[in-house]
């Protein structure tokens, strides 16, 4: 593992920007018995997700995959039956739980604007914008990625395109390719309502899986920090 990316997990392990990620399992069991007690169509009315009368069931689109939840059990589980990730259970319960039918705001705001935003935000930038920026050190591999994810081309910076990570939770990525005397940099934008549909550090969460999947689409290391940064990694890691 190369030594730039081996002392950025150590000090976001120190960090722990991602709380949310700590103790998951409680915290996904609590939002189901919450979730039960509420009514189904309202939940997915809030949401922007499918609802399902006869099946009571709720679909919730996350990137490229639809994840469907029966009403009371509410596990997520893929097209394919198989139950989607601890992480991703979490994701979809807190939307859930928090979306308050507030429309797209189709304005953008940097994650240090968002509610709480600026206590973690040095964080952020570490393992989501400085990570896409080393990354790739390519404006026309960013381009490529972006394209091949179907984003949405916007007018900032050098290449700049829009996501769609949740029914309502837009995700932007800017690039600006780097000259002889500064070094290419990134930012990730989301649109204002996002903190109407879930916590502001699991909209980093967003964040950083945007960058993993431009950085795989890219052929690149995409491993996910925010996930490495549960806990401090093994001495011998």
């Amino acid at each position: 593992m190369p030594l730039r990316f081996q002392d950025q997990r150590n000090k976001l392990a120190e960090q722990a920007p991602q709380k949310w990620l700590d103790n998951l399992a409680p915290k996904v069991a609590q939002l189901r018995a919450d979730l039960a007690r509420r009514e189904p169509f309202d939940l997915a009315q809030r949401s922007g997700a499918t609802f399902d009368a006869k099946g009571q069931t709720i679909t919730i689109q996350l990137w490229d995959k639809a994840y469907t939840l029966v009403h009371p059990e509410l596990i997520a589980r893929d097209s394919a039956n198989a139950e989607a990730s601890l992480n991703r259970q979490a994701l979809l319960l807190m939307y859930l739980q928090i979306a308050d039918g507030t429309p797209l705001a189709h304005k953008w705001v940097t994650y240090r604007e968002l509610p709480g935003g600026m206590f973690y935000a040095n964080a952020f930038h570490g393992y989501a914008e400085i990570r896409l920026a080393q990354g790739l050190g390519d404006v026309e591999k960013f381009r490529a990625a972006a394209v091949a994810l179907k984003g949405d081309r916007l007018t900032f910076g050098d290449a700049s395109f829009e996501f769609v990570a949740m029914p309502r939770i837009l995700v932007g990525a800017v690039y600006w390719m780097g000259d002889e005397d500064f070094a290419s940099s990134a930012t990730i934008l989301f649109d204002a309502a996002a903190s109407r549909y879930l916590p502001t550090d699991a909209v980093g969460a967003l964040g950083s899986q945007l960058v993993s999947r431009l950085l795989g689409q890219a052929g690149e290391d995409a491993q996910t920090l925010t996930a490495l940064a549960v806990r401090p990694p093994p001495a011998d890691s």
